[in-house]
C-alpha cells in the first residue's frame, strides 16, 4: 500500500521530470539559435575561437571525415613550406602551422572525448606540445603587426590549461564520487552498530536523502561535527575539480551562493529554541546537495568537465535525460528541505514552505546585488574566459569584440 509521503514523494519526482523535459526542450530551442552563428568552417588563414560550444560544432561538422581533414590541413602546411619565399609568406606559413596543430588538438581532444579512442588521446596530446611551442614561437616573433590578436591567444591558452588539467579533474572526480557513495552505503540502517543510543552520522546522510521523516532532534548521532565539515569541504573542493583547477571564482562564487540557504537553514533551525548537535542539522542540509553531485561528477569522471559539457552540448537525448534527471533531484531536494526544517524548527508545513521560499529569494537577491555591482557583461565575460563555453561573438561586450 503506498503511503501519503510515498505518494508526495512519487508527485514531486514526476513534476521535476515534467520541468526537466520542458528546460531540455527550452535548451534546446536556445541552443539551435546560438549555433546557427557559428560558422562549420574557418577559412585557412583563420584559428577557431577557443569555445566548448564553437569547437564541438566544427568537430560535429568533421567528424566523419576526420582524418581526411587532418591531413588536408598537414598537407597544406607542406606545399605552403615548399613555396615559402618572402617575409609575406613566412607569416602565412607561421598561421597555417599554428591552425594546423590547433586543429589537430582539438579535433581529437573531440573525438576522444566523443567515442574515448584512445589513439585520439594520444594525438591530441602530442599535438597539443606542438602547439603550445608553435605558438609561444609565433607571439613572440610576431612583431607590431600581430599575426594572433592578444584576445585570442589568451582563449587559447585558457582552453588548453582545462585541456591539461583535464587528468586530475578526472582523478579527484573518481575519489570523490567514491567517498559520496561509501558514505552512502554506510548509512544504511543498522549497517554500522551505534555507541550506546547514537547512531553514525551517516545514517543521517542517508535518512535526509531517503527517510527524512525518520529523522528528529531526539534522536542521536556521533561524528556529525567532522561529517558536516567533511561535506562542506568535499561541496567547495567539487566546485574546483568542475572549473578543472583553472578558475578560483567560480568555486567561490557557485560554492558561496549554493551555502546560503543551507546556513539560513541551519540558522532559523537555532534560533527556533532547538538545543540539538547544529552539527545534524548541517549535515542533514547538506545531505541533498551531495546527491546532486554525485550525477555530475559521475560525468566528469569519466573524461573531464569537457565531457560533461560537450555531452550537454551535442546529443538531444543525452541532454533531455540529464536534466530530466536533475530535475527530479532537484525537486527532490526542495521536498526534503521542507520535511527537515520542519522537523528541526518544530514548523508547520506552511511555515517551512515560506522559509524555504525565502532562503531561496534571499540567494537570488545575493546573486542579483552581485551582478548590479560588477555589471552582467563583466560577470558572464570573467566566466566564459575562464569555462570558455560560449564564442565572443556571444558572450563579449562590443569592445572586445572590435579588439
Amino acid at each position: 500500500m503506498i503511503t501519503r509521503n510515498s505518494l508526495h514523494a512519487i508527485l514531486v519526482l514526476l513534476a521535476g521530470l515534467c520541468a526537466g523535459y520542458l528546460l531540455s526542450r527550452g535548451a534546446t530551442t536556445l541552443q539551435e539559435r546560438w549555433l546557427t552563428e557559428i560558422p562549420e568552417s574557418y577559412s585557412k588563414l583563420e584559428i577557431p575561437d577557443a569555445s566548448l560550444a564553437n569547437l564541438s560544432v566544427l568537430y560535429t561538422h568533421h567528424k566523419d571525415q576526420l582524418r581526411e581533414v587532418l591531413e588536408q590541413g598537414s598537407a597544406l602546411v607542406r606545399e605552403t613550406a615548399l613555396q615559402t619565399r618572402g617575409p609575406e609568406q613566412q607569416k602565412e606559413l607561421a598561421i597555417l602551422r599554428v591552425k594546423d596543430y590547433y586543429n589537430q588538438f582539438y579535433l581529437n581532444y573531440f573525438n576522444w572525448l566523443d567515442t574515448g579512442d584512445g589513439r585520439s588521446a594520444v594525438q591530441y596530446k602530442l599535438a597539443l606540445g606542438q602547439l603550445r611551442a608553435t605558438l609561444d614561437y609565433t607571439m613572440e616573433n610576431q612583431g607590431e603587426d600581430p599575426l594572433i590578436a592578444p584576445v585570442k591567444h589568451e582563449n587559447i591558452e585558457y582552453f588548453t590549461r582545462i585541456v591539461e588539467q583535464s587528468g586530475r579533474s578526472i582523478r579527484w572526480s573518481r575519489v570523490m564520487v567514491v567517498v559520496m557513495l561509501f558514505l552512502l552505503l554506510m548509512g544504511i540502517p543498522r549497517l554500522i552498530r551505534g555507541i550506546g543510543y547514537r547512531r553514525f552520522a551517516a545514517c543521517l546522510y542517508f535518512d535526509a536523502i531517503f527517510r527524512p521523516h525518520h529523522i528528529s532532534d531526539l534522536n542521536g548521532w556521533y561524528s556529525t561535527r567532522r561529517m558536516a565539515a567533511a561535506f562542506l569541504g568535499l561541496y567547495l573542493f567539487s566546485w574546483v575539480v568542475f572549473a578543472s583547477f583553472v578558475s578560483w571564482r567560480i568555486p567561490l562564487i557557485a560554492g558561496t551562493l549554493g551555502l546560503l540557504p543551507v546556513a539560513l537553514y541551519t540558522l532559523f533551525s537555532r534560533s527556533s529554541g532547538n538545543t540539538g548537535n547544529h552539527g545534524a542539522q548541517l549535515l542533514s542540509f547538506m545531505a541533498p546537495k551531495m546527491l546532486l553531485l554525485i550525477p555530475v561528477l559521475g560525468i566528469v569522471a569519466q573524461r573531464g568537465p569537457g565531457f560533461f559539457w560537450f555531452r550537454l552540448w551535442e546529443p538531444d537525448a543525452y541532454r533531455m535525460i540529464f536534466l530530466a534527471l536533475m530535475g527530479m533531484l532537484i525537486f527532490h531536494r526542495f521536498r526534503i528541505y521542507v520535511i527537515l526544517i520542519r522537523k528541526w524548527t518544530h514548523r508547520s508545513r506552511l511555515a517551512s514552505l515560506a522559509l524555504l521560499v525565502l532562503a531561496i529569494s534571499i540567494q537570488l537577491l545575493v546573486a542579483g546585488i552581485l551582478i548590479l555591482s560588477f555589471g552582467p557583461e563583466e560577470i558572464l565575460s570573467t566566466l566564459n574566459r575562464e569555462l570558455l563555453l560560449l564564442p565572443d561573438t556571444l558572450i563579449l561586450p562590443p569592445f572586445f569584440l572590435s579588439y
